[in-house]
Formats: structure tokens, C-alpha cells, sequence
């Protein structure tokens, strides 16, 4: 679905591990000079245990909350230079 979504030369960025045996033709990256770009997630375990602990603060992160039905807006937002999280809430 995301190289279905990703204009051309736009950039594509995976963010999970695919644990499964897969097909996928990687064609349309090529075609469509698109970038891709991998985002290792790390080691859960410490995150959770700071998160807990409260020594890291992830509020000042988050620039902005939208309600779902303004999901336009809000990716709209998350695309300007220098945002660093908005989040959509149900």
C-alpha cells in the first residue's frame, strides 16, 4: 500500500520488520525514483523503563493534537520543516 501512496521521486520510510516471507517487486522504486529509507526502532526495554521512571519528558515533542476528522490538517502540519510529532486522537 505505501508504494502504492509514495509519489514519484518521493521517499518511502519502513518502519517495522517484516517477520514473514514476502513477494514484493521493487520495480516501482526504481521507475519512479523513489527513496527509501529504513528506521531502525532499537532496544524497547530501556525506552519503557525511562518512560516509566519519568526521566525523559516526550510532551515537549509533541507540537500539536488533532481530532481525527482534521487527519488533513494535521498531516499537512507533520509535513512543515521543523515539526517534530503531531499526533491525530480518536
Amino acid at each position: 500500500m505505501a508504494l502504492e501512496a509514495v509519489r514519484p521521486r518521493g521517499t518511502l520510510v519502513l518502519k517495522s520488520t517484516v517477520a514473514e516471507n514476502h513477494a514484493l517487486s521493487l520495480a516501482p522504486l526504481v521507475i519512479n525514483e523513489v527513496t527509501m529509507v529504513g528506521s531502525r526502532c532499537g532496544v524497547f526495554s530501556p525506552a519503557l523503563e525511562a518512560l516509566a521512571e519519568k526521566s525523559v519528558s516526550v510532551t515537549p515533542l509533541i507540537e500539536k493534537i488533532y481530532p481525527l476528522t482534521e487527519g488533513v490538517e494535521a498531516v499537512a502540519h507533520a509535513g512543515r520543516l521543523g515539526t517534530l510529532k503531531v499526533l491525530l486522537r480518536s
